[in-house]
């Protein structure tokens, strides 16, 4: 049982005995019974209480945000460690703070066109990416050499990405990243998150997840019917946006062909 977890049940246990000890005396010494019972409710009270914000506090880290929102955990120095890592590490059944190789750093990098990598650690990923690479940053209280696999598995749990390959680490931090990316296209599952693991000789190490969000270009898409015709909600949009950016001789124009129609026809 963790330390923490111990002095929980050690102060329930004093708390309980002070109630009991408390309510025995009210008939004899009311004051002091009364106050070993209030004592005694406070020690039952507070551990309960730290225990539920924790697991609050879990629940919330959990989340996976709309906008780019990895915190800092823990800080040593110059040391900077994500609290997704450390949720990461949780979810492979590792203690954070018992483990030699404690990755501090972990997400995707997204690859579209020409464009620069987009590093994502809680943003959801657009599902019009062209490649997605995983990383991870590795913490090592010493040199060492060794194997890391990368895997990523869709929505449905099928894994999609594996690549594993030997690294030279080096005492404190090491940015990892397979020599291969992972190609992304419509017929993937993208309707839950998606499954990233990272094992080091065997061990799992991390247990990271992301999910995907539709682009501006997949959006306008839905609105184009299969055989290329415009849908009518696109169309009235379209319109309703022409008559906002029409200058006023576009809007003029109408009116001045009206009334030379009308001169000729007066003639």
């Amino acid at each position: 049982m963790p330390r923490s977890q111990s002095n929980r049940v050690w102060e329930i246990i004093i708390g309980l005995f002070l109630v009991v000890s408390g309510l025995s005396g009210l008939g004899v010494e009311a004051p002091p019974a009364i106050l070993l019972v209030l004592l005694g409710l406070f020690l039952m009270v507070r551990p309960a209480q730290q225990y539920f914000q924790t697991q609050n506090r879990v629940r919330s880290e959990d989340v996976y945000y709309p906008a780019e929102q990895p915190t800092l955990r823990r800080q040593s120095g110059a040391e900077q460690v994500y609290t997704h890592a450390l949720q990461a590490v949780k979810r492979a059944g590792l203690n954070p703070d018992e483990v030699a190789v404690l990755p501090v750093d972990i997400g995707v990098m997204a690859f579209k066109g020409d464009l620069e990598p987009v590093v994502h650690r809680t943003r959801p990923v657009e599902n019009d990416v062209d490649y997605v690479q995983p990383f991870v940053q590795l913490r090592l209280p010493k040199k060492a050499v060794g194997r890391v696999k990368f895997e990523i598995l869709d929505s449905d749990g099928q894994i999609l990405f594996v690549h594993e390959d030997n690294y030279q680490l080096e005492r404190g931090r090491n940015l990892v990243m397979p020599a291969a990316r992972l190609p992304i296209h419509d017929a993937q599952a993208m309707h839950r998150r998606w499954g990233m693991r990272v094992s080091a000789d065997g061990v799992r190490l991390a247990e990271h997840a992301f999910r995907w969000a539709e682009s501006e270009s997949r959006r306008m898409r839905r609105h184009i019917q299969e055989d290329g015709e415009i849908s009518t909600e696109l169309r009235a949009a379209l319109a309703e946006n022409r008559l906002q950016n029409m200058s006023l001789d576009e809007l003029l124009a109408p009116q001045a062909e009206e009334d030379i129609s009308r001169q000729r026809q007066g003639r």
